[in-house]
């Protein structure tokens, strides 16, 4: 879409210029909409939430991020669980994603595009956080509660528990759980 601007300078000269919008512009357009059907979301990823105000202009870009990209996101992402919350009262528009362990990622979406919304989405899909470095992503290690250690376990095994006189030791295989085979056992690096 061509705009015609009537610029007057300084010493009165006249210049007619032409101006493309960012939408004509091929070098300003945006190049992300190829990734929604890329999405592969980590195996800790649980859910995704998306909340806004119905017909809100700050909203827009969630809205049609809603119908153009999510549906291909979901596709390829079945395991995946879906909040959508639209409301009629005014809010900021919101993307969460929720993962492993009750750890979660929020995001203010106000007037961001759709292509700004899908590449968030994307940045949860993979962890949290483009950029590398410690504490940047979600953390994908188990609360401290939910570990054994194999230092915890020297010398003994801490589900056998045994009388004062040792008379009624159970057999390993009687046990219902064993340090060997509990599901979260962690081998320390010292």
């Amino acid at each position: 879409m061509n705009v015609f601007i009537l610029f007057i300078s300084c010493n009165c000269k006249v210049y007619l210029s032409y101006l493309m919008s960012i939408g004509a512009n091929a070098v300003m357009s945006v190049q992300n909409g190829f990734t929604a059907k890329l999405i592969r979301f980590v195996p800790h990823f649980v859910a995704l939430r998306l909340s806004w105000t119905h017909n809100d202009l700050k909203a827009e870009g969630l809205e049609k991020f809603v119908e153009e990209y999510l549906p291909v996101i979901r596709e390829n992402n079945p395991q995946v669980k879906y909040f959508l919350q639209r409301s009629y009262t005014t809010c900021d528009p919101f993307v969460v994603g929720e993962y492993n362990w009750l750890r979660h990622r929020k995001k203010r979406v106000n007037w961001k595009s759709k292509e700004q919304v899908l590449s968030m989405v994307e940045e949860m899909s993979i962890g949290g956080d483009y950029r590398e470095g410690y504490r940047r992503g979600v953390n994908r290690r188990l609360p401290r509660g939910q570990e054994l250690w194999d230092t915890e376990t020297m010398g003994h095994d801490v589900f056998q528990v045994s009388s004062k006189w040792k008379a009624d030791v159970l057999e390993e295989d009687e046990l219902p759980i064993t340090a060997k085979t509990h599901p979260h056992f962690t081998y320390r690096k010292y």
